[in-house]
């Protein structure tokens, strides 16, 4: 394993250079790519209870989610920071049976340019989260471009998972791929998206165990402690954190 360096971030085009220049090879880094990936969907498939309609993805990178959440969709919008990303995103959308019904654009997810008010009926962000620079922002988009009734799923590392705050720690390993990056525990995130006009309605945990970023030993033994957060339900033991949020009438 590389040892996993922080890299410093002043401002949110140093953020889009990263991804740009990233964006060509970016892969799954924390175990096998369509497991994990199967996995996510089965979790976003069962918060988004059979909405159909509009669906917007911030923080898309290329949009791996976009592509197999399209047949429940009629209209899917990925938007993100790099244009790097969005690129590579549209090279996969050539290849796709959905592709008429798939817009993808480059438009930060604080500021939503590129999406009208109250015309979206889910809003996803799986993994971006955390590297977003202005979270409560984002939130504010969020409900912004919601419909009334409409659901904001949220896929995120949990800041009170064992690993960040006392194993990784404890090592000297590093946790953060960028300065800015922000881990909320699970207080601090419903805290957050119930602040603009939305409602919490599911605040959960899942699997996540960042492999790429620590020993194989390490994630050995979180795997045992993810199971045991499973069963007794210790949300200190699992690393990713779910939120759904509906935006109020």
């Amino acid at each position: 394993m590389a040892r996993l360096k922080t890299r410093s971030i002043d401002c949110q085009s140093q953020l889009v250079a990263h991804f740009d220049q990233s964006a060509a090879d970016y892969e799954e880094a924390h175990g096998d790519a369509g497991r994990l990936l199967d996995y996510r969907l089965a979790l976003i498939r069962e918060r988004c209870e059979g909405r159909s309609g509009v669906l917007l993805e911030i923080g898309c990178g290329t949009a791996i989610h976009l592509f197999s959440l399209a047949p429940a969709f009629s209209r899917l919008v990925g938007t993100d920071i790099s244009a790097g990303m969005i690129d590579a995103a549209e090279r996969k959308a050539q290849t796709s049976p959905y592709r008429d019904r798939i817009e993808l654009r480059v438009d930060a997810a604080e500021e939503l340019t590129t999406v009208n008010d109250g015309s979206v009926d889910v809003v996803l962000c799986v993994g971006a989260f955390e590297h977003m620079l202005d979270r409560g922002q984002v939130v504010c988009q969020v409900s912004r471009v919601l419909k009334s009734g409409g659901a904001f799923v949220l896929l995120t590392p949990n800041g009170g998972y064992c690993w960040y705050t006392f194993l990784a720690p404890l090592l000297g390993i590093s946790t953060r791929h960028f300065s800015t990056d922000c881990f909320l525990n699970s207080v601090e995130a419903a805290r957050l998206v119930q602040s603009p006009g939305l409602s919490l309605t599911v605040r959960d945990f899942w699997t996540f165990i960042p492999k790429g970023d620590m020993p194989g030993w390490t994630a050995a033994i979180l795997e045992v402690l993810d199971r045991l957060g499973r069963i007794f339900r210790l949300g200190i033991f699992r690393g990713g954190m779910i939120l759904t949020a509906i935006k109020n009438g």
